[in-house]
């Protein structure tokens, strides 16, 4: 296991899904991690159960990513609470699939927010505080960004967008000594996932079949945050602006 003692952790979406699974990673290896997620209950509920779990220092911040000034409070509660920041995990996101033609324009407008929006608002609020730490950001993209996705151009959109952004955002801050880097998951077993593609039984389980060649099913959340927490850690100094796929053979095809 990493040692992240004495390092100060941001993870979104850290109710449920790849959020809690990370968040409980960090925690297991020393870390004082604060969890965020615009669900209030499930997040109050996650936090006391990591904290049960892992004996760790956890708070729970309340934030709607898509919101910039709910990312302000964020940034300022988690330096306020931690006294500073070495990690940020953009993890927080929606999905929303369906035909193009009659997918509504107020949905779309969301995914882009959350998925994309999101991180920009929250890495900008948290950059003065990572070049002080020589800190790094992990943003969770998606397969979805890099190869085309039927009934997914919102979130295909947003999550390409994402890579972007970390490239981007690598090349901008490389010399100034932070890093960031981005996963991109197939599809990961979560409460966000679990109603499948939501084409009916039959549809969803070719669509599995056919995404996952290696194992015909999806991820498990805690291979996500294996994945983050490498990124993160001291065996990941040299890489920045890159983009780890774990999608189960999706994208080799």
């Amino acid at each position: 296991m990493m040692d992240f003692s004495g390092k100060s952790v941001l993870v979104t979406g850290g109710a449920s899904g790849i959020g809690y699974a990370t968040a409980q990673l960090f925690l297991r290896s020393g870390a004082d991690v604060v969890i965020a997620d615009i669900n209030q209950a499930g997040l109050a509920s996650a936090a006391e159960k990591l904290a049960t779990e892992t004996g760790g220092k956890v708070l729970a911040v309340p934030c709607d990513s898509a919101d910039p000034d709910s990312c302000t409070h964020l940034i300022d509660e988690s330096v306020k609470a931690l006294g500073k920041l070495d990690v940020v995990c953009n993890i927080a996101g929606v999905l929303a699939n369906g035909p193009t033609e009659t997918f509504a324009d107020e949905t779309w407008l969301k995914v882009l927010s959350v998925n994309l929006n999101g991180p920009f608002y929250i890495s900008k609020r948290a950059i003065p505080h990572l070049l002080e730490t020589k800190g790094c950001i992990v943003n969770v993209a998606s397969v979805a960004g890099l190869v085309g996705v039927p009934y997914g151009a919102a979130y295909s959109a947003s999550k390409a967008g994402v890579i972007g952004l970390t490239k981007a955002l690598a090349t901008e801050y490389s010399k100034r000594g932070i890093r960031v880097n981005a996963i991109c998951p197939g599809h990961v077993i979560t409460p966000m996932t679990a109603g499948g593609a939501n084409f009916g039984p039959e549809t969803d389980m070719e669509l599995m079949t056919r995404l996952f060649p290696l194992t015909g099913k999806g991820s498990d959340p805690s291979e996500m945050a294996a994945a983050i927490a490498f990124l993160a850690s001291d065996a990941a100094v040299n890489a920045t602006g890159t983009i780890l796929t774990i999608d189960g053979g999706q994208t080799a095809i």
